[in-house]
């Protein structure tokens, strides 16, 4: 799926089209995202040191706050799929502390059971995450980019920009 840059990092920024970001059809529907992004090359250090990892991002992180066309259907089954996942992990990590606290014959069970759901539960939530929502990221020269767009999406923010895209 193509990126699509939508402004500068650190800015707000609201998408004005009526093309679904993840499935390319006609909404009315509006998601806001929030989060904060690094440069990419960040997480290059994370080989090398993690200290310097996190004095690179808290040094270079910068804020976003997006406004999206996003279909109802498709934002829902992100929403209920992440909960899901984390309510995986919250079983499995109550499975693992219960095998390590009751200490009975069942233990070694417990615990496999509870160390597979909190792996499904992160598998299962990043693949989600990959399917059904989109990615934000920045580029060295701090323009906010938008990942795994549905083409007809990045084709109608490039059909309605007045400025241009990119320097």
């Amino acid at each position: 799926m193509p990126d699509v840059i939508l402004g500068r990092a650190g800015s707000t920024v609201v998408v004005d089209v009526d093309v679904c970001v993840k499935t390319g059809v006609a909404t009315k529907h509006r998601v806001v995202l929030r989060g904060q992004t690094t440069p990419t090359w960040v997480s290059v250090l994370l080989l090398f040191t993690v200290v310097g990892y996190l004095f690179a991002q808290a040094m270079t992180s910068r804020r976003y706050h997006v406004t999206l066309p996003f279909a109802h259907a498709v934002h829902d089954r992100w929403r209920r799929n992440r909960r899901l996942c984390w309510a995986a992990g919250l079983a499995g990590t109550g499975a693992v502390v219960m095998a390590a606290t009751v200490g009975h014959g069942y233990a070694g069970l417990w615990a496999g059971a509870g160390l597979t759901l909190i792996a499904g539960g992160v598998v299962l939530g990043a693949a989600n995450a990959l399917v059904n929502n989109v990615g934000v990221r920045m580029t060295r020269a701090d323009e906010l980019v938008l990942t795994r767009a549905h083409p007809f999406f990045v084709r109608a923010v490039r059909r309605a920009s007045v400025e241009p895209l990119s320097r």
